[in-house]
């Protein structure tokens, strides 16, 4: 996560605040799930994935660029695509040694 200050009106600072004492979370998590709802933030990230794993599944990127793309190491990775079916690719020499290197 990255910190970030933000200038909030005294209305607004007082209805978030009442709103997450209120339901036992914090001003940071209403202001950032108040993000992800406006710019739809959360579909993008997923959507992405998808389209990165499809990607991986017609051999355009390799197991290492999935791993970065979905922000998994490379291990992981591979746990992942076997939990959903997900047949591994055949990898050459170059893209182990990446791959290792990542790890």
């Amino acid at each position: 996560m990255k910190r970030t200050n933000i200038m909030l009106t005294d209305e607004q600072h007082s209805f978030l605040t009442r709103i997450a004492s209120r339901e036992g979370s914090t001003l940071g998590e209403k202001i950032r799930e108040a993000i992800n709802r406006v710019y739809n933030l959360s579909d993008y990230l997923q959507r992405k994935k998808e389209i990165a794993v499809e990607a991986y599944k017609e051999g355009l990127i390799s197991i290492g660029k999935l791993s970065e793309i979905l922000g998994l190491d490379p291990v992981s990775t591979r746990r992942y695509l076997k939990g959903k079916s997900i047949k591994l690719q055949a990898q050459d020499k170059k893209e182990l040694l990446r791959d290792t290197a990542n790890a």
